[in-house]
């Protein structure tokens, strides 16, 4: 094709500069022509290394107005994400959100419902799914060789966000965040079991903790259990108090064995069957990106390729806003002490 889509990025932080910008400037079918950050330093440098025609913005709403984009990507504190996508979406441009997708149901669906009044692609970031070992483990599952899912377990756990991004100070902020632990990581394994398994949670209880971050007002450790629609159980646990390694696995329990994921170094997936008795070591999938500090999942040209119809959304609106509703029902019963059933 010829003409390439319009793309903007609003918030040049640690994901927007490592992740979104650099996947966009690999991408054949995508300009990137705008940059924004509050501080434009932050977006001039990051345009100096992928994008040097783009244009620099500190204001969202002027850029929207301006720049004739075709795509936008939110990657700014939690409590911004609603309504940059809402007024994104307005403006007539898709939408790629980071996780978690709002902080609030409410704004979860009036993110989905304008996507849909709008008519245009709304999707969440939710890159655990574009990971090789779960592309794979997906695959796995699926085939039917591991049998009924009986029991999950997923943790995701490690030191903290000032070690990945030692200027996103508002993490630690209840009010610009929302959550700590629980959804910085855990909406990541939310979503992850849910889009493994097929299976959706119907209740929740969960304990909260802030065991080290003494200065933040957010929760550094999280830890639930869950029982899915079918009866099917499991932990989901995540925290930011991991110390010398990260904690960043998911263990499926079958009727024929376990599938164990990214838990073993050198073997991201196997699978420990009981008849016959073995151990499988699957090969996983290469990066699909291979430029200087890629994370080779290639989620901004996912999406850039799903607004041209070329392949399907890796993460919805929809699904984003279901594995939102478990950290929020999660939420729910640290703070009540009991368990919460989901609406399904």
């Amino acid at each position: 094709m010829s003409k390439k889509l319009r793309v903007g990025v609003i918030g040049c932080g640690a994901i927007g500069s490592r992740l979104h910008v650099p996947d966009y400037s690999v991408c054949p079918y995508a300009e990137i022509v705008a940059l924004c950050d509050i501080i434009p330093a932050k977006a001039k440098e990051v345009a100096d290394k992928w994008a040097p025609n783009a244009k620099i913005y500190s204001d969202y709403k002027k850029m929207l107005k301006e720049a004739a984009l075709d795509c936008v990507t939110v990657a700014v504190p939690n409590y911004l994400h609603a309504p940059i996508t809402i007024a994104a979406l307005k403006a007539g441009c898709n939408v790629l959100v980071e996780k978690p997708m709002a902080t609030s149901a409410a704004e979860s669906r009036a993110m989905v419902d304008t996507a849909k009044k709008m008519k245009r692609l709304l999707m969440v970031n939710q890159s655990q799914r574009r990971f090789p070992a779960h592309v794979k483990a997906k695959e796995v599952i699926d085939s039917g060789i591991m049998g009924r899912i009986i029991h999950v377990t997923a943790q995701f756990g490690h030191a903290g966000p000032e070690y990945w991004s030692p200027t996103g100070k508002w993490f630690f902020d209840k009010k610009q965040a929302r959550f700590g632990a629980m959804a910085d990581l855990g909406v990541h394994k939310a979503d992850l079991v849910r889009f493994l398994t097929g299976k959706e949670v119907a209740e929740v209880s969960a304990y909260t903790a802030r065991l080290e971050k003494k200065n933040a007002t957010v929760e550094d450790n999280f830890v639930s259990c869950l029982k899915f629609t079918d009866g099917t159980v499991g932990t989901l646990c995540s925290s930011w108090t991991v110390k010398g390694m990260e904690a960043n696995y998911t263990i499926l329990h079958c009727a024929n064995g376990s599938l164990r994921i990214c838990e073993i170094p050198g073997k991201p997936l196997v699978a420990n069957l009981v008849n016959p008795h073995c151990e499988i070591v699957f090969l996983v999938p290469p990066p699909v990106t291979n430029y200087e500090g890629s994370w080779g999942l290639d989620v901004s040209g996912a999406f850039v390729r799903a607004c041209l119809g070329m392949e399907k959304p890796f993460c919805t609106g929809e699904e984003g806003m279901k594995s939102l509703d478990v950290i929020l029902a999660a939420e729910k019963s640290a703070l009540t002490g009991r368990s919460v059933k989901l609406k399904h």
